[in-house]
């Protein structure tokens, strides 16, 4: 029995559910998220907690119910 991957995966942002084509990254969500104009460099993001930087959000997978949290970082001292 051969079972084929979904076509599409949810996950979970701040605006609520997303869904996306599979596979995706977190570069791919980002597009949805904040079409252009947006400055996807101003931006944080994380995947179940975990931070991903700038230049991995390309290569790193999401899975169905991830979730992704996207957000400013705060500067100061």
């Amino acid at each position: 029995m051969s079972t084929t991957p979904p076509s599409t995966i949810t996950i979970q942002t701040e605006r609520g559910r997303l869904q996306l084509p599979a596979p995706c990254t977190v570069a791919d969500a980002l597009r949805q998220l904040l079409p252009p104009p947006a400055d996807h460099h101003g931006v944080a993001t994380a995947v179940n907690g975990q931070f991903v930087p700038r230049h991995q959000r390309a290569q790193h997978p999401l899975a169905e119910g991830d979730q992704l949290l996207c957000f400013s970082p705060i500067t100061g001292g």
